[in-house]
């Protein structure tokens, strides 16, 4: 029951994270400028209402909802945390579902109707598998259609991964919190996480402060277990107060890192003397053999009997 428990805080606390990020207007426009490759150009984006009422008249809220200002141009984003399947079939049900509202807005002004460029962003474990577009989901009949990689059709989405940010990009003055989550998230998964906080500590902004120590709480409990990670939470949250945020995180590390390099130490010094032991052992078994008098490879082996008969 505890171990659910704690699986569950950490999944709401990886979404919660990732949604929170995503409510920055600043860093939508980056993901955007970024996924288009369009990271020169200025765009100004504004939030929109992000409940679609889809075909089944269910009202279902999107991860991400944006557009470009004075344009019908949108921007839907969907953050998956693991695979799924069908998430071009979902993203083609909320793009029709866009388009219809567009059109019902716009027919008697006799504008065009909206545009809607669909991203997902994956920050799960390994490459995202699924389909890209709702015609690899359909059935094949007669020719195969050839999708063009600049192709953006109905149902079609862009994607965004973690090996789309690297360590050298995140720790320039551009970074984003998007960025720094994801390698952060890349980091635990490869088991470098404190040598990556070491390089990205020191860029944090003063506005990622708060989202920071929230991820670090979040990243102890998962690698460490509730129990555990108490003790780097307690350090975290009292340099918190006494010295302010980054500081906390640094002072967190560091003993993390220290606390990991004894552990490595005393499970070097167990395995050299269960090596050691093993190696009595056998030299008193192998004197056993040759016939030699017990109480001689006791007081050799510095064994007891029942170690080795």
């Amino acid at each position: 029951m505890k171990e659910l428990e704690e699986e569950k805080y950490i999944h709401n606390e990886h979404d919660k994270l990732f949604k929170r990020i995503l409510d920055r207007i600043n860093e939508v426009e980056s993901i955007i400028k970024k996924t288009l490759g369009k990271e020169t150009e200025k765009i100004e984006i504004e939030t929109v209402r992000n409940e679609l009422t889809t075909r089944d008249y269910r009202g279902r809220m999107v991860d991400v909802l944006y557009k470009l200002k004075d344009k019908e141009v949108y921007f839907l984003i969907e953050h998956q945390s693991t695979q799924n399947t069908y998430m071009a079939y979902k993203i083609f049900e909320y793009e029709t579902e866009l388009i219809n509202r567009s059109y019902m807005q716009n027919v008697e002004k006799s504008k065009k109707i909206a545009k809607v460029i669909k991203i997902v962003i994956f920050t799960g474990i390994g490459d995202w598998k699924p389909a890209r577009s709702i015609v690899e989901l359909q059935e094949e009949y007669g020719n195969k259609v050839k999708i063009d990689k600049h192709y953006e059709g109905i149902g079609e989405y862009k994607l965004l991964e973690s090996k789309d940010y690297s360590l050298k990009e995140i720790i320039s003055k551009e970074s984003t919190l998007l960025g720094k989550a994801i390698i952060i998230e890349k980091a635990r998964r490869e088991e470098t996480l404190i040598a990556v906080l070491d390089e990205i500590i020191p860029d944090i902004k003063e506005d990622e402060i708060d989202e920071m120590v929230r991820m670090i709480k979040y990243i102890l409990v998962k690698d460490l277990g509730k129990d555990v990670a108490n003790k780097y939470i307690k350090i975290l949250e009292s340099k918190i107060k006494e010295e302010g945020g980054k500081s906390a995180m640094v002072e967190t590390m560091r003993a993390l890192r220290e606390d990991r390099k004894r552990t490595i130490m005393e499970a070097r010094n167990t395995g050299k003397k269960a090596g050691i032991l093993t190696g009595k052992i056998q030299d008193a078994k192998n004197m056993l053999r040759e016939n030699i008098d017990i109480d001689i490879i006791e007081r050799v082996t510095g064994l007891k009997r029942e170690q080795f008969i």
